[in-house]
């Protein structure tokens, strides 16, 4: 198979030129293969590997959101947890999405997730007047966190009962 190539010239300041070639990465030699191995780092460090690139890119995402929630001055336990959730769960699939089997590996990332959203709502359902917008919603979350806490052929068997 015939690979194309493309040609390029670039004027560089002398610093740049020194970086340039100190790159010793793959048995970089020459310029052209220094700078495609400059082209295969760029391409590491901007990658979706990372949890923590991840997450942060997950949180620019979700900024704006943060930033009306934050300017209404109205706190909620639960918003704040659901938007943390958010974030690191969009990290933690980012991150996740070229591991082989991504299942297990996701599943790492996602348990501390969870139980850390689940924390906060069991927070919520112990406290006597916790922070939401709207208080009564503490009254529901105790009701669903009680009706999962039944045995379990009490939950499997709720619904389907005629």
């Amino acid at each position: 198979m015939l690979t194309k190539t493309q040609s390029i010239s670039a004027r560089l300041a002398p610093d740049d030129y020194a970086y340039l070639m100190s790159i010793d990465r793959n048995g970089a030699v020459t310029q052209s293969e220094k700078i495609r191995e400059l082209i295969a780092m760029a391409r590491e460090s901007v990658g979706v590997e990372s949890f923590a690139r991840s997450y942060i890119a997950a949180g620019e995402t979700i900024l704006p959101i943060r930033a009306r929630y934050a300017g209404e001055n109205q706190r909620s336990l639960l918003v704040e947890a659901l938007m943390e959730m958010v974030a690191e769960g969009a990290a933690a699939i980012q991150a996740c999405a070229g591991a082989e089997p991504m299942a297990p590996a996701l599943e790492e990332k996602a348990l501390p997730i969870a139980e850390s959203f689940l924390e906060r709502i069991f927070l919520i359902t112990r406290q006597e007047q916790p922070h939401l917008a709207r208080p009564e919603i503490a009254g529901q979350l105790k009701n669903k966190v009680g009706e999962l806490s039944q045995p379990p052929e009490e939950f499997t068997n709720r619904g389907t009962e005629q």
